[in-house]
């Protein structure tokens, strides 16, 4: 076993020797004389890539994600949501809102139909090529039915419930119907129409949310009619569904796009968008177009004929208009803001628009009765039975909202997350602890953030937060965070230790970016709506008080990035000043945080619109992103007396400022047109390295122990995470690491050595442990003609001690040595015709030991020993879970070539793992 000695004379005179041989080393072994590790192995250039790459999803199942389309049962019980990114319809109960049932279905489900008997939904599943039946009284998949084709995305029931007629896109050019006998479950029939498949889509860049608009069709209630508008070929197909005739084609003005059949199967009114601007109307029982009548544009795709038949209802921008289907007149054009959906209650009394603030129109008055601000919603559906009303929002949320529908007393009746809760729904932005071992992740769909153990990689508790969940940060003694709750004006303070939330704490408009003081005392909040303002938020627990703000002028948001980007704020590392980016004014806010009053404004070139700000380790200067300007602004930072020294152009949209810690560089990344790492030159604020990385756009970055990471994504759409040696203009690419998904946030773990990225678009974070040991150092030829080589072969851990284990190659057999360790960090002095690699070792003995020969060949594993060495918490305080060592070996070797009678390994750094 080794010797548990500190040995200190033994170091002593180790540094005396190294004196001697170095007479620029100073005593106790603190000069460093290189800074860029000498690889042994590994990928080129140094760092080889993550090896421990977790991908972990932050929500809880069973899931609902992106719900994209909802439907009540015939008996106004119950709601239906189907999920298009995990596979499956969940089953709310309409009176309690809360989930009855969740059921699996196939890959990329789009549109559900409930049978009017309430048998079944029915469900078609785009990438599976199949449509799910779904038993609606077990709740199970009562047949998975393969369509001829590929990727069915729409369905509609017959009104005998015994049929459903799905729509098949193919190559979108030869498309089909399918139709489904509900009874057997099997494909009866596959009917060949025109093109059919994706006519636009809709995308909110704050959250990576994006999803498809398919053209429609409907199925008549007269047992025979499917009426399928053709917008390529201006025209109205009207398909016999028990046959697969065709009725009747009938010629229409361009952009045929939405279409509604009468209950009684007579009549169909067809939208053109696209510029046709018309609406259209067709007698389902002569085959003919009765009615061609100009609106304004059209917008939507959606439009519906009132129970009297005597109206069209359509969406225009902004409004909704009633058309008179004898005159062509419009009647009346209501505003409503942008349309999402339009149904009209069970009883033809209203009708219901969705909306950010949802309406109810007195359909015999064609007025606006009742205004229901709640959020924005879309896809709609209402009760066969009563007046109420649901909708989904999955542009800004995965929300269900409950409405009441009857006239001036319709009111809002509450909101879900569409799946079982908790969620943990777009993972957007994250804060890190100062030890490294918690990530604290918010999700800005679903309210709520997830705390998460960055050692292990996995989700230890999802806590509640705010309504829209921006800007997160965690305290650096890691006992406290902040979230911001953009869309309900909270602040909300977690209690790490307990994992509960200990305040919510009320703040003006719209909160955004967060950040926390160096001693975890203060949170500082933007606010970006109304009269824009930073809060100071004292923290102590349940007892956390906003305790005053300043009015900062007018900051906001861009959609130019990749998830949007919010005017961003930083301290300098002492936390004495505040760096507030004054974005629509094109400032920079100092505020001097002791006192809480502002120091100066320092004004940016016009236009500009400053975004970012990173301050140099000594506060002297503020290097702010210009999103507009396309450059990067340097601040002298000197209280009242701060001011602009320069703007460096060349920076197309810029993403990301890290700034080392000596000052002396700054590294810049960027998207758009040139995307790339740039390094700036802190003395001369010139360009002097531009790295473009396979021209990938730089979506987030963090530059850790003079390794920058970032994550990036290719043209090509390729995510990766990529680590650069930052060494100003000798900075080069050390390797890359896949990434699961577009990238939004970043952070690493120094203590770890581990990173962590988020990814909106599909609910999870990767954890990416890099390899350790980095070898660095050559070590020296002994007697037997081997160089030395000492890798790590695993770490372990207790509650009052710290562990590694390493192997050594090639060594003399029989000879004693020593064990040189330390977290000083490393060194590469001149020592006996070698190097020594440790800065300021502890020195451990290590008696003889010959492990024997691999035999073949020479100085490969010559002769083997492995180190296993358990330090005492109390002797050697230092090396603790988390903690960077450093270890190399010399060994006696009384043979050595060099004449010194020693031998020296290679180094190798690694960090005790947990």
């Amino acid at each position: 076993p080794l010797l548990a000695l500190s040995l200190a004379s033994q170091s002593a005179s180790v540094g005396q020797e190294l004196e001697a041989a170095n007479p620029e080393a100073a005593p106790g072994l603190q000069r460093e004389t290189w800074l860029v590790p000498r690889p042994v192995a590994g990928a080129a250039g140094g760092l080889e890539a993550a090896t421990q790459t977790a991908t972990v999803s932050v929500d809880v199942d069973p899931d609902g994600d992106m719900p994209r389309e909802i439907a009540f049962t015939p008996d106004g019980a119950r709601v239906l949501v189907v999920h298009r990114d995990t596979n499956n319809v969940v089953v709310l109960d309409a009176a309690t809102q809360a989930v009855v049932g969740t059921v699996d279905v196939g890959s990329f489900p789009v549109d559900v139909a409930v049978s009017p008997d309430g048998q079944y939904a029915v469900v078609p599943n785009v990438l599976s090529d199949s449509v799910s039946i779904v038993d609606l009284g077990t709740l199970t998949v009562a047949a998975t039915v393969p369509v001829t084709g590929t990727q069915p995305y729409r369905v509609e029931v017959t009104a005998d419930s015994a049929f459903a007629v799905v729509g098949v896109i193919n190559d979108a050019v030869t498309s089909a119907l399918s139709v489904i006998d509900l009874a057997t479950g099997t494909e009866v029939r596959t009917i060949p129409t025109g093109s059919q498949g994706v006519i636009g889509f809709f995308f909110s860049p704050e959250a990576g949310i994006v999803g498809n608009i398919y053209t429609q069709f409907a199925v008549a209630s007269d047992g025979q009619t499917v009426v399928l508008p053709d917008s390529a070929a201006s025209t109205v197909e009207l398909i016999d569904y028990t046959t697969g005739g065709t009725l009747a084609s009938l010629p229409v003005v361009a952009g045929p796009r939405s279409v509604d059949v009468h209950p009684d199967g007579t009549v169909a009114v067809v939208g053109h968008e696209s510029g046709g601007n018309t609406i259209t109307e067709i007698d389902l029982v002569a085959g003919a177009v009765t009615g061609s009548f100009g609106t304004a544009a059209l917008t939507a795709q959606v439009i519906r004929i009132t129970p009297d038949k005597a109206y069209a209802i359509a969406a225009i921008s902004n409004n909704a208009i009633f058309v008179d289907l004898t005159t062509g007149a419009t009647t009346a054009t209501l505003s409503t803001g942008s349309v999402g959906d339009i149904e009209l209650t069970f009883d033809g009394q209203y009708a219901f628009v969705s909306n950010f603030n949802s309406r109810v129109i007195d359909l015999s008055l064609q007025l606006v009765v009742a205004t229901l601000p709640l959020a924005p919603s879309y896809e709609t559906a209402v009760s066969p039975v009563s007046h109420a009303a649901v909708a989904i929002n999955n542009r800004f949320r995965e929300d269900v909202h409950f409405y009441a529908t009857n006239g001036p007393a319709s009111s809002v009746l509450g909101r879900v997350v569409s799946g079982v809760p908790p969620e943990g729904d777009s993972p957007r932005t994250l804060g890190l602890s100062g030890d490294g071992r918690t990530a604290v992740v918010a999700n800005v769909l679903s309210r709520s953030v997830s705390v998460v153990d960055v050692a292990t990689g996995t989700v230890r508790a999802t806590l509640d937060s705010g309504d829209r969940t921006l800007g997160v940060a965690v305290s650096p003694d890691g006992t406290t965070a902040v979230a911001c709750g953009g869309d309900d004006d909270t602040v909300t303070v977690f209690d790490l230790t307990t994992d509960t939330v200990a305040a919510v704490l009320p703040v003006s408009s719209r909160p955004a970016e967060v950040v926390i003081s160096p001693d975890s005392q203060t949170a500082y909040v933007t606010t970006v709506a109304g009269t824009d303002r930073v809060h100071f938020v004292q923290l102590a627990g349940a007892a956390s008080t906003v305790t005053g703000s300043l009015v900062t002028g007018q900051m906001g948001s861009t959609q130019a990035y990749a998830f949007g980007e919010v005017s961003e704020l930083a301290l300098t590392s002492d936390g004495t000043v505040l760096g507030v980016c004054v974005s629509f004014d094109d400032e920079l806010l100092l505020v001097d945080t002791a006192t809480g009053t502002e120091l100066t404004r320092v004004a940016l070139p016009a236009g500009a619109f400053p975004l970012k700000v990173a301050f140099s380790d000594d506060g002297t200067r503020a290097y702010v992103l210009n999103a507009f300007g396309d450059s990067v602004s340097v601040v002298d930072v000197n209280g009242a007396s701060s001011s602009l020294v320069t703007t460096v152009p060349g920076v197309d949209a810029p993403s990301t400022v890290d700034v080392d810690p000596t000052g002396a560089f700054v590294y810049v990344g960027n998207v758009g047109t040139t995307p790339a790492l740039r390094v700036l030159d802190a003395g001369t604020n010139a360009f002097v390295q531009i790295l473009p990385i396979g021209g990938s756009d730089v979506r987030a970055a963090s530059l850790v122990d003079g390794v920058l990471h970032a994550a990036m994504i290719e043209p090509g759409g390729s995510h990766f995470l990529a680590r650069v040696q930052a060494a100003g203009a000798a900075s080069s690419l050390l390797d890359t690491t896949p990434l699961a998904s577009t990238p939004s946030a970043l952070a690493v773990s120094r203590q770890l050595q581990t990173a962590v990225a988020t990814f909106p678009a599909t609910d999870e974070i990767d954890v990416l442990r890099f390899q350790e040991p980095r070898t660095y150092c050559t070590g020296k030829t002994n007697s037997v003609g081997c160089v030395p080589f000492m890798t790590t072969v695993g770490f372990a851990s207790a509650t009052d001690t710290a562990a590694f284990s390493l192997r050594g190659e090639d060594f003399v057999p029989n000879e004693s040595g020593f064990l040189l360790y330390g977290t000083n960090g490393r060194a590469n002095l001149n020592f006996h015709g070698g190097k020594l690699c440790v800065k300021a070792p502890v020195v451990r003995l290590l008696p003889p030991k010959n492990a024997g020969s691999t035999g073949t060949p020479p100085c490969s594993g010559l002769f083997k020993r492995n180190f296993n060495a358990r330090i005492q918490s109390g002797v050697d305080p230092a090396l603790t879970v988390g903690a960077r060592v450093n270890a190399q070996y010399r060994q006696r070797d009384p043979g050595d070539p060099a004449g010194f009678g020693d031998a020296l390994s290679n180094a190798v750094q690694f960090v005790i793992a947990p």
